[in-house]
């Protein structure tokens, strides 16, 4: 059937609104896991910044696309303490978005306040104030309305284990993220970095969806999951000062934002 001109005329608009909204719609989410130090008595007047963060500062966030954003507060050795991050970046720019951020006179003065708390890594990159890690593992899981719950949680690894951890994680066993999808787990993220030169952590973060945290944790343990930490825990070094039962050490939320 040959098409008149009119409708062509009418279609090719529609079309070119179509590919514009499905390419906004397609914009992948880009998620950043950072680390910055912190002494131990600058802690609270951190947390209490955080628990009343400035409106301009929170609104200077959302308009550079930043979302999801939270901090934890983790002890990795007696007396030794770092905030780490994870938010996810949903613009298009992001060097430009963080430009705008740095001009932004209201953000300014609130890293007046929180800078002097912070003690950066040696580890960082030139540039950076906080430490950006790697990403070796992400589970998207489910998607989902209900309001999650979120965990943050560290463990030690040697610098020789961590080729055997990265390779396990970039092709993890269909029936260990069946597990972990059905326990409820979802927007599974894990970070590798240098807390001190030669010393490396991994830094967990994910979302919870379920009803029962508890008997999900212990459901997991199948024996899929089970086997696949035979190859996964020796890799591992396990944390002082972790609550009892646990491998990895969790760590207290101090700020988040939507």
């Amino acid at each position: 059937m040959m098409m008149h001109s009119s409708h062509v005329t009418w279609i090719l608009p529609v079309m070119v609104v179509l590919f514009m909204v499905m390419g906004c719609a397609q914009q992948p989410v880009q998620r950043y896991g950072s680390v910055i130090g912190i002494e131990e008595q600058n802690i609270p007047e951190y947390k209490k910044l955080h628990a009343d963060a400035w409106p301009g500062v929170l609104k200077r966030l959302d308009k550079c696309n930043i979302q999801n954003y939270s901090i934890y507060l983790g002890e990795v050795k007696p007396g030794k303490h770092y905030l780490f991050s994870y938010y996810e970046y949903t613009g298009r720019d992001f060097q430009a978005d963080m430009a705008k951020m740095k001009k932004d006179e209201t953000t300014q003065k609130w890293w007046k306040h929180t800078d002097p708390l912070q003690t950066p890594l040696a580890t960082r990159q030139e540039g950076q104030w906080w430490a950006n890690w790697e990403e070796v593992f992400h589970f998207a899981g489910a998607p989902s309305d209900k309001k999650p719950a979120r965990y943050g949680s560290i463990i030690g690894i040697a610098k020789e284990n961590i080729l055997a951890y990265t390779q396990l994680h970039a092709a993890v066993w269909p029936g260990v993220l069946a597990a972990i999808e059905r326990c409820n787990i979802r927007n599974y993220s894990i970070y590798l970095g240098q807390i001190e030169p030669g010393q490396y952590l991994l830094f967990s973060y994910f979302e919870y969806i379920g009803d029962d945290f508890e008997k999900d944790m212990k459901d997991i343990a199948d024996e899929v999951t089970k086997k696949w930490w035979t190859y996964t825990d020796p890799l591992q070094i396990p944390l002082e000062g972790r609550q009892e039962g646990q491998w990895w050490k969790s760590m207290e939320e101090v700020f988040h934002m939507d």
